[in-house]
């Protein structure tokens, strides 16, 4: 079968086995690992923000509550 999926995946397959062998693939791998710091550094601060709000909401919550 010439042009099938399995023909399609083995190009894929040459492309990224060229791209991270080269000195564009290095710099790729880098930019990624990169990527992946800042979105986990990203998850760590959102998380404690979203904390912090929920906790000031529940006492802003209560205060209107309790003066109600």
């Amino acid at each position: 079968m010439t042009g099938g999926f399995g023909d399609r995946m083995f190009g894929v397959y040459l492309y990224v086995r060229n791209l991270v062998q080269g000195e564009r693939g290095a710099a790729t791998a880098e930019y990624a690992l990169i990527l992946a710091l800042v979105v986990v550094v990203l998850i760590g601060v959102l998380s404690n923000l979203g904390g912090a709000l929920t906790d000031r909401l529940q006492d802003i919550i209560a205060d209107i509550e309790a003066g109600g």
